[in-house]
């Protein structure tokens, strides 16, 4: 099924050509929930996992509530040692065959992420901790039938992780099969030069099918590539650990695909006719079941010079 994003009410590069130089690609997967398998490109389905490698655990500190949601002491974090690694998570895989504007590796065609389902105090914000794994298809010869399938179940149904290890359900993704679709994207005012922000921010006080962040800009959802939207906090810099080049986006993950702010540019023409409050329209609204932050986004950037020098998070 393709899905399509309508286009802008205007073309802002007719009014400022100097945005031009700012586009970029974005891919929007569109998620929707289905059933993948191990060699789809999915959200939330089986990976292709090699026989002889054992699945990853996370042995990082978790922060814990005190008490269950909504009974007294909740609100009240700490932290904890689990007795024993907690398995990760299968977030989400990427074939190079479906989706090559990720910056695969020399020898690498596919890319898979995992994430420990728990709330971590990381460098860079509180959230699950990921882990980035750049594969090979052809050295994929002799891979488990049954891959594990820890996602969209309740703690208990979870094999290898206790209740009193999962501080967070809302990290474990629900299947999903993906439609990418390729829309051009405009950075967040805030990472213009302020001469273009100043007469961008003056049109759009103006103008009648105007609404640069929620219509003109950074498609929301889930997407590889393009921009990053500052909307939660100011735009900070997030140079490489390693060589200190600033990183640039690589997979948004999202709590929803549009909101009552988006949706008249970025709902897809196809899901239009499904009314609001209706199951149908939630699948389409929150398709993967995630919510990260405060019903935000997380973002995974990487370095262009190497995706072996590791990735830095945002929340927004």
């Amino acid at each position: 099924m393709a899905l399509t994003t309508p286009d802008p009410p205007v073309d802002l590069t007719q009014l400022f050509p100097e945005l031009r130089a700012y586009a970029r690609t974005a891919v929007r997967l569109h998620p929707r929930p289905g059933k993948p398998t191990m060699h789809d490109s999915h959200i939330g389905g089986p990976l292709i996992w090699p026989v002889a490698e054992s699945w990853p655990a996370c042995d990082q500190t978790l922060q814990m509530p005190a008490a269950p949601f909504g009974e007294p002491g909740w609100a009240d974090w700490g932290e904890r040692v689990p007795e024993t690694p907690t398995p990760m998570v299968g977030v989400a895989q990427f074939y190079a065959r479906d989706i090559p504007e990720i910056p695969f590796p020399e020898g690498a065609d596919l890319l898979q992420v995992l994430w420990c389902p728990n709330e971590h105090n990381l460098d860079d914000i509180w959230g699950p901790a990921p882990l980035l794994v750049w594969r090979n298809t052809a050295d994929l010869t002799d891979v488990l039938t049954e891959p594990p399938m820890r996602h969209h179940a309740t703690p208990d149904s979870l094999p290898g992780i206790s209740a009193a290890d999962l501080s967070r359900e809302d990290y474990l993704p629900r299947p999903c099969v993906l439609h990418p679709e390729r829309v051009t994207e405009y950075p967040d005012n805030e990472e213009l030069p302020e001469k273009v922000r100043t007469a961008l921010n003056e049109w759009d006080d103006q103008a009648d099918d105007g609404s640069y962040q929620y219509l003109l800009s950074m498609a929301p959802g889930c997407k590889i590539g393009g921009w990053e939207s500052w909307h939660l906090t100011d735009m900070y810099p997030l140079p490489c650990t390693v060589c200190g080049t600033e990183t640039e986006p690589l997979l948004k993950l999202d709590s929803s695909e549009w909101d009552g702010g988006s949706e008249p540019r970025w709902r897809p023409w196809e899901e239009r006719h499904l009314e609001w409050g209706t199951p149908e329209c939630e699948e389409t609204v929150e398709p993967t079941t995630l919510a990260l932050g405060r019903s935000g986004a997380l973002t995974i950037f990487l370095c262009p010079r190497s995706v072996e020098h590791g990735y830095r998070l945002t929340i927004q």
